[in-house]
């Protein structure tokens, strides 16, 4: 039998309830020794349950445990320090929002603060050196056989490893089998001399696991398999090595009735498209409503200036191509296409796209104050609750850019265009050049997270407020 934890929160479940544990501890210090008073600490209590609410949201969208085995101290520090402020900021966003930030003391934020880094790291190290040294010593290491072939030797060391530093099982190498090789060779893991010794060796002594690393799979390698399985030993089989020029990720799955490696700039669960889409719904609705409110004073002022529709529909290119109508307050004159061929030669963006200073087709006051302001964007809200956009994610193009794409130019429309995006929090007016916009939204998809969406709709609205980088 074989547990299969892969990245759940269960695998790493000690590390959740230590963290969980040292945040509420460094709550609990300040009224042990006396600093704060029973009176006084009640009105902690608050920001305690903040807190706990802010943690929670961090371990959901975030992969705070992910090979936390493999990580060394300086490694773990930053980890620590990071997941740490980012609750801690998030609790006293929450307390200002409700106005209760006064009554908390700033020394005692700042000790507690210090003193759930220093808990929270010293709970991990210990937990991670325990666990390995339990494992070792209650004789509950996975005694493992490796079959190979004499070329692949060079990297069998780097695999073993990549295993024993990758996961919270403590692994014994016990031996190796060189199918085309006389077994007198060099190496830290004895040698057995035949797949049959193998087989016997198997059979007479503790083996758990058995890990095929060869270049092809052929009868030999399945005849391994079968013989090891039917013994009712548990057998990984080492995928080829390949390469890319791209960042991208792996997950094995089934694919009908054949199992496959599955291949992407990025692999994400079920559970964060869920988390995303919950976040845009959420988000649209609201934005909707805001939408509702700056139309009772934007529609009358666009009609005076340009008599015409409020709103601008255009048909633009989405998730791997495919074509959707979006929306926006329209802040240009009618005859704003008609007139962009003419202005092509005051395009200041090299490549794809259109973009000029001082555009003339631009609505005089109010088209520039809502461009400026991405109040235009607003529209564009019920593209997001439809589902056809997200609230962060890289900017569609038209249909004109798309049919002028090269192959490496479509791997932006990877994901689901966005309202806003790395390339808008980066001065979109500044970034001129078309491929840095691709790499740009390459590096977004590739190093993808739920915490990123965060951190972009954040700096998002610190760019709005200060009305930079918007054309």
């Amino acid at each position: 039998m074989y547990k299969v934890y892969k990245e759940s929160w269960l695998k790493y479940y000690k590390f959740t309830i230590s963290d969980f544990i040292c945040l509420n501890i460094t709550f609990l210090l300040p009224l042990i020794s006396g600093i704060i008073s029973k009176t006084n600490y009640r009105s902690y209590l608050g920001l305690a349950v903040m807190m706990w609410l802010c943690f929670y949201i961090y371990v959901l969208l975030n992969d705070a445990y992910h090979n936390i085995y493999c990580r060394g101290y300086y490694e773990e520090v930053k980890v620590v320090v990071y997941q740490v402020s980012l609750i801690y900021l998030w609790a006293i966003v929450i307390a200002f929002v409700l106005k209760t930030s006064t009554i908390y003391s700033r020394f005692y934020i700042i000790i507690m603060y210090l003193a759930t880094i220093t808990l929270t790291y010293m709970a991990r190290n210990i937990i991670k050196g325990y666990s390995k040294k339990r494992l070792r010593s209650s004789g509950k290491t996975k005694k493992v056989v490796v079959f190979t072939y004499r070329d692949k030797l060079d990297k069998l060391e780097e695999i073993i490893s990549s295993i024993e530093n990758n996961d919270c099982d403590v692994y014994d190498f016990d031996r190796v089998v060189v199918l085309d090789e006389p077994p007198h060779l060099a190496g830290t893991v004895p040698h057995l001399i035949s797949k049959d010794a193998a087989y016997h060796y198997i059979k007479k002594n503790v083996v758990d696991e058995v890990v095929i690393y060869a270049s092809n799979y052929n009868d030999l390698i399945f005849e391994i398999e079968e013989t090891c399985i039917s013994m009712g030993v548990v057998v990984h089989y080492v995928l080829g090595e390949r390469s890319s020029n791209y960042p991208v990720k792996e997950v094995v799955e089934d694919f009908g009735q054949f199992k496959v490696v599955t291949s992407g700039l990025n692999v994400i669960s079920a559970r964060q498209l869920f988390v995303k889409r919950t976040i845009d719904i959420c988000g649209s609705l609201v934005g909707l409503l805001i939408m509702g409110i700056c139309c009772l004073f934007v529609a009358p002022m666009i009609y005076l200036k340009s008599p015409g529709p409020i709103f601008y529909s255009q048909i633009r290119v989405g998730t791997n191509g495919r074509p959707f109508k979006i929306y926006k307050f329209r802040s240009m004159y009618p005859d704003a296409e008609k007139r962009k061929a003419e202005l092509m030669s005051q395009n200041k963006m090299s490549g794809l796209m259109f973009k000029m200073d001082n555009d003339p087709r631009i609505i005089e006051t109010i088209g520039q104050f809502i461009r400026t302001t991405s109040i235009d964007e607003l529209p564009q809200m019920w593209n997001v609750l439809k589902g056809e956009m997200s609230l962060v994610g890289t900017r569609p193009p038209t249909l004109e850019e798309f049919k002028q794409y090269s192959f490496h130019h479509k791997s932006r429309l990877a994901m689901k265009p966005g309202i806003t995006g790395l390339w808008q929090i980066s001065g979109r007016s500044e970034v001129t050049n078309f491929e840095d916009i691709v790499a740009l939204d390459n590096q977004y998809i590739s190093e993808w997270r739920m915490i990123s969406d965060v951190k972009i709709l954040l700096k998002t609205v610190m760019v709005v407020f200060k009305r930079c980088g918007a054309v």
